[in-house]
């Protein structure tokens, strides 16, 4: 639990203001999970058109893909002058000579079909990318016109609270951080036995978008801060499987939220006991 700390005016909240808030997080998640697929698309024609690349390069790199648009094929890329592929921005000479000579002894097929594709996956790919920071300059526009304390979590940015934010909208519909934990879907799994899961596996029911947030900020207060990241290793150490262990950080992350919206007080490392 948290002791006794600053308290904060409670803020006025529209519900308008959280209704924006929720389309705005809701949409970004579309468009990282677009993006996702996109990327998974373009690896798997990459695989079959030039396999080496990986191999030689981390071939999400901004430049591997102007690379690849301007030249779509290991013959391209063979066939191109060093001096050529060193005008395309960020391309090092050392890079270029070790993906000249990839592509020269590459086993990629041939297919003006899949470097079509190619070409316009990494086009869909950097178009989400330009939506994503629309929609990120949106979200930041509304996260400053309201100071919220989630955001004061250290390892919780902005993004990421404002999606916690968007889920629980008023804290006031919540009378415990259990509740709170029930509408995040994140209480533990019940075997046949009456037992609780030992891996601490969750029950997948409640708002699926605010447990994917808890999760993620489960994993980042775990590392980034120092309170959290003690408490981990503690439950490691008394022989928790990860999963349990991890299950525990993310019910004292909704205590934590929890008591900071509900008080409107800062988080403070020091006070967290």
């Amino acid at each position: 639990m948290l002791a006794d700390g600053p308290e904060l005016d409670q803020p006025v909240v529209p519900e308008a203001f959280m209704t924006e808030l929720k389309f705005a997080t809701r949409h970004r998640n579309r468009l990282t999970r677009s993006s996702s697929d996109a990327k998974i698309q373009y690896a798997r024609i990459l695989d079959m058109l030039f396999p080496e690349l990986d191999k030689v390069i981390n071939k999400h790199n901004r430049f591997i893909y102007t690379l690849l648009k301007k030249y779509p094929s290991v013959k391209a890329i063979a066939r191109a002058r060093i001096t050529s592929l060193t005008r395309i921005k960020y391309l090092s000479l050392q890079n270029a000579e070790k993906i000249k000579q990839a592509a020269l002894n590459s086993i990629g097929i041939e297919s003006a079909t899949l470097e079509l594709e190619l070409v316009l996956t990494i086009a869909n790919i950097e178009y989400l990318e330009k939506q994503m920071l629309r929609v990120d300059e949106m979200i930041h526009d509304l996260m400053s016109k309201i100071y919220f304390p989630i955001t004061s979590i250290t390892g919780i940015g902005q993004r990421l609270g404002a999606v916690n934010l968007a889920e629980i909208r008023d804290i006031n519909h919540f009378t415990s951080p259990a509740q709170l934990k029930a509408f995040a879907g994140l209480e533990p799994s019940i075997n046949q036995s009456g037992e609780s899961d030992k891996t601490g596996m969750m029950v997948k029911r409640g708002s699926p978008h605010l447990r994917w947030a808890i999760i993620q900020a489960d994993k980042l207060v775990a590392v980034y801060s120092p309170t959290f990241k003690s408490y981990l290793a503690k439950k490691r150490s008394v022989g928790k499987h990860y999963n349990s262990a991890v299950s525990h950080v993310a019910k004292k992350l909704i205590r934590v939220i929890f008591y900071l919206l509900k008080y409107n007080k800062v988080f403070d490392e020091r006070q967290l006991v």
